[in-house]
């Protein structure tokens, strides 16, 4: 958070054993230091603050190779001191933006798979469970609110979807559900740094959408919107301490991602830089969200890139590893790479997939590449050629990971 310093983790010779490295961004030649320069340990868990630019707090298994404890380090030195010891069933930390001191601990209990998580009011403090999921249940803490008496979290507790409700931290009852969809999880959340309100949540069942609290954000998104490419998707990257300079990018399905900066001030939208300038000079195909009925009734949202006719073609099901993953609308090289030698190009997000809802994801417990989750896939081909899309007689299967499992579950 000092604006010169990058931040890297890296491991040696694919042992696996990140270490977390610094470097100063703005000094050629400049020599990288190790952070965590313990043999065989492992860094994660790296937490910034802006409120303390030359402090970071990073997880370290350096007493016991099983228990991550959290260090403060000093980043200008490299020195590290021993922050919260791991009681041994931690596997995650959070912290209170305002102290910087860590106040929130992630249990998953090894009996049942619930997940519990901890909380305390100060470094002092001692510690107590503030809300607990079952297996099956999905939830997080997401931030403390400025007065340190309530906490925002995403919740399926008494419902289907994740919701982003406020809890009481004394008591870890639900205060208000600030925002849910019947259709699909929370997803993104803009929060503001210094006062701690929401300021925009981001829903995405086919499309990304966003419900805004917060007027003049919204009227930035609409500027944004209005300016980029047509149907583009514009999210927010990073901005200036002082939120007047934006860095924004526009994701398409026909073309690379486009990087602008953005000032609130005057308005004005200037281009960054294009991840793959190369493909501009190229039509590419459009990505088509589609729904399609498995045989139980049960909607399947998927993604649809054809190639350039409107007459059946070949098709290709490609299918997203996880299973707990899922497919998105926007740029796919695989799929445009397909599409442009004449394949249509089928992605579905089928039942086992995350983002929809916990009854959704567990519809795939004890179905990989059996049952009703491998008939997901055969029922969207099957789609594919009622609809005019596929030849029936000329349909492929690719993935890879579980996607690739699905493969081998047809063969």
């Amino acid at each position: 958070q000092d604006s010169t310093t990058l931040l890297y983790l890296q491991d040696d010779a694919g042992d696996e054993n990140f270490h977390l490295f610094a470097i100063d961004a703005l000094t050629p030649g400049a020599t990288a230091r190790d952070l965590t320069p313990f043999a065989g340990a492992k860094a994660q868990n790296v937490i910034t603050n802006k409120r303390f630019p030359d402090t970071l707090l990073v997880g370290i298994n350096r007493r016991d190779r099983t228990k991550f404890d959290m260090y403060r380090c000093h980043v200008p030195t490299g020195e590290l001191t021993l922050d919260t010891e791991n009681p041994g069933d931690v596997v995650g930390w959070g912290t209170e933006d305002e102290s910087f001191e860590v106040r929130e601990a992630l249990v998953i209990s090894q009996a049942d798979s619930s997940r519990t998580v901890r909380v305390r009011d100060s470094a002092q403090s001692a510690w107590r469970e503030l809300i607990t999921f079952a297996y099956g249940e999905e939830g997080s803490l997401v931030d403390f609110s400025k007065d340190g008496k309530s906490a925002l979290a995403l919740s399926s507790l008494g419902r289907q979807t994740t919701a982003l409700v406020r809890l009481d931290l004394a008591s870890g009852e639900v205060l208000e559900e600030i925002a849910s969809s019947e259709r699909c999880n929370v997803g993104g959340i803009q929060i503001d740094e210094d006062s701690k309100e929401v300021q925009a949540v981001s829903f995405n069942y086919a499309r990304l959408e966003r419900r805004f609290f917060d007027g003049a954000l919204a009227a930035d998104f609409a500027k944004l919107e209005a300016a980029g490419p047509d149907g583009a998707e514009v999210s927010l990257v990073s901005r200036t301490r002082d939120k007047q300079t934006w860095v924004v990018s526009y994701r398409r399905d026909d073309g690379p991602t486009e990087y602008a900066t953005y000032s609130r001030a005057t308005g004005g939208i200037a281009p960054l830089f294009v991840s793959a300038p190369a493909l501009l000079a190229y039509r590419l195909a459009h990505m088509e969200p589609v729904t399609v009925r498995a045989r139980d009734g049960l909607e399947l949202v998927g993604y649809l890139t054809r190639a350039q006719t409107a007459a059946a073609t070949p098709l290709v099901l490609l299918v997203h590893g996880g299973p707990w993953a899922r497919d998105f609308w926007g740029f796919n090289a695989a799929a445009q790479w397909l599409a442009n030698r004449g394949y249509a190009v089928l992605q579905m997000n089928y039942r086992g997939s995350s983002g929809y809802s916990k009854s959704f994801l567990h519809k795939g417990d004890g179905q990989w590449g059996v049952g009703d989750m491998q008939h997901d896939l055969t029922d969207a081909v099957r789609w594919a050629v009622r609809e005019g899309i596929a030849l029936e007689d000329k349909v492929c299967i690719y993935g890879g990971s579980y996607g690739g499992g699905g493969c081998l579950a047809v063969s």
